[in-house]
């Protein structure tokens, strides 16, 4: 294929020089781009000879490549992992070098663990027992101010629910109080803030199962101030639980919420003084 000419000395110049003019001035050849006008115009110019070494030749004009698009060069620095700077340059991201990572995941360590614990928290189990105190076993009018003895429990510090044992209809024969009457087992009935003194204890899944199996094996037990009283009832709670009894029983008389009460205050206030 050949390739179209201007007329020598008509000044025109062909589709090739422009192109050529063109990427010379991108480029910046301020000097080469002088030179093709000169040639195309048909002025005459002086010939630069080279300085040092080879100065007999004619000095070379070293062409330069344009710079690329400055978009697409942003775009494929941002790519790469740099940021642009505010002066106009670019730095690394620090989500991309190895120490700002690691700093990133160190610190990020403390809050996963934060998040952990709270989760924790909200999931702990505590079994409480609670008394309300309100007369001595010794006592002449115990058995018409007895007191009363209960469980709750707790997820986090949040209420769940609670469990105290009754005589149904609430009444003992107090002419023969050693005889059974039928027993109720009552479910959220008991209001916590009426309690004396609490002993609480922390649960796992499985002894909370355990606590609860015992709850529902006696929901109709049968109701015995000697034997199995609202006391022993949560004597029970704690046991299956535990695996011990809480402290305050005493063998010499029937489980009774006045001796679960000093027990349990004598237990807290050991735990304080050891803190």
């Amino acid at each position: 294929m050949s390739r179209s000419t201007s007329p020598t000395g008509s000044g025109a110049a062909t589709p090739a020089s422009r192109e050529m003019l063109a990427l010379q001035g991108l480029a910046g050849n301020a000097g080469t781009t002088r030179l093709l006008a000169q040639r195309r115009s048909g002025t005459p110019h002086p010939v630069q000879r080279a300085v040092g070494r080879g100065g007999g030749a004619a000095n070379r004009v070293v062409q330069r490549m344009p710079w690329p698009d400055p978009a697409a060069a942003h775009q494929r620095m941002l790519e790469q992992g740099w940021q642009a700077t505010e002066d106009g340059g670019y730095t690394r991201a620090p989500q991309e070098t190895g120490e700002s990572a690691g700093d990133r995941q160190a610190g990020a360590a403390p809050q996963g663990r934060e998040q952990e614990q709270e989760q924790a928290a909200d999931e702990r189990i505590t079994l409480r027992v609670l008394v309300r105190k309100n007369a001595s076993f010794r006592d002449e009018n115990y058995l018409d101010n007895v007191g009363h003895s209960w469980v709750a429990f707790y997820k986090g510090d949040k209420f769940q629910s609670s469990a105290g044992f009754y005589p149904i209809g609430g009444q003992i024969n107090e002419d023969a109080p050693h005889r059974s009457v039928p027993g109720e087992v009552r479910m959220n009935h008991d209001d916590p803030s009426n309690a004396t003194t609490e002993l609480s204890v922390p649960l796992d899944q499985k002894q909370f199962s355990k606590a609860q199996k015992y709850i529902q094996t006696n929901l109709n037990h049968e109701y015995n101030v000697f034997r199995f009283n609202c006391t022993d009832f949560v004597i029970g709670v704690h046991k299956a639980a535990t695996g011990h009894s809480p402290p305050g029983r005493n063998l010499l008389v029937p489980n009774n919420p006045n001796d679960l009460h000093s027990g349990i205050k004598k237990k807290n206030n050991k735990d304080m003084q050891g803190k």
